[in-house]
């Protein structure tokens, strides 16, 4: 216990002058007796304030657990994107992996401050912070790959759905480590089980943007080509006319000359 001398000093000279009241009793004895007790009570009153330990220190801000970066659709931005921006492409979805890994960074921190605490053996035991700082590590590395290659690839996506697979078995730890534990424990560890279910959820949801995106960029091409018809060769030679073209061009046939009718003059 620390002692802090402005408060026992004090409490000392009124202690002091209490005794010398006693064995010098004068005739205002009992107002020295009174006020030097008085000031007695003080001191003690402020030392035992000072020198005890906080019981808030010990309390961990619960608000703390329930707060979160909001990032919304993860690689959903990709649907705006057409042919050939391969660098915007990479560049929002490092820029969704790093918001990912931040709420991961959260999660590790709040994981951390339940380590050595009294309720919280199970956490500490099964090393909570550490896999969470493991899924960190992760998601961060992928996202400076994806910077670095400025442009997305293939292979990020079974890398991502790994990182999935990461959060999801630790939500399920931590729904393991919350069962028949009393409500002060389970208020803690259940925004830490949801946090990092939501985290696996939307993972997932970025690897299935990103997949959606490669395999739309990938067809695209053939869908978009235009499908014109073969300019004719200069070796082909122009097609018959038919015979309907012929008799509408052809000079008509003179008729046959009729002869004259025979008349009674004429005989």
């Amino acid at each position: 216990m620390r002692l802090y001398p402005l408060a026992i000093i004090p409490m000392v000279l009124s202690l002091g002058a209490i005794v010398a009241s006693i064995i010098n009793p004068g005739p205002q004895s009992y107002l020295t007796v009174g006020v030097a007790g008085a000031a007695f009570l003080v001191s003690a009153a402020v030392l035992f304030t000072y020198s005890r330990k906080s019981t808030e220190a010990k309390q961990i801000p619960l608000e703390n657990f329930s707060l979160w970066a909001d990032v919304g659709e993860p690689a959903a931005e990709l649907r705006r994107l057409g042919l050939g921006e391969k660098f915007a492409a990479a560049q929002i979805t490092a820029t969704d992996l790093d918001s990912l890994a931040a709420n991961a960074e959260l999660l590790q921190a709040r994981t951390s401050i339940l380590v050595g605490r009294v309720g919280f053996e199970s956490v500490t035991e099964e090393k909570m912070h550490r896999r969470v700082e493991t899924l960190v590590s992760d998601i961060n590395r992928i996202a400076r790959s994806i910077s670095a290659s400025r442009e997305l690839t293939k292979d990020v996506i079974p890398q991502i759905e790994q990182c999935a697979e990461q959060a999801e078995r630790i939500a399920d730890k931590f729904f393991e480590l919350e069962e028949g534990k009393p409500e002060t424990i389970y208020i803690y560890l259940e925004p830490l089980r949801r946090a990092a279910e939501k985290l696996s959820h939307d993972l997932r949801t970025a690897a299935a943007n990103i997949s959606k995106y490669l395999l739309w960029e990938e067809k695209a091409p053939e869908v978009l080509a235009p499908t014109l018809p073969a300019a004719p060769s200069a070796e082909t030679p122009p097609p018959p006319e038919t015979g309907a073209q012929n008799t509408s061009t052809a000079s008509p046939s003179p008729l046959p000359e009729v002869p004259p009718e025979q008349t009674t003059e004429n005989k």
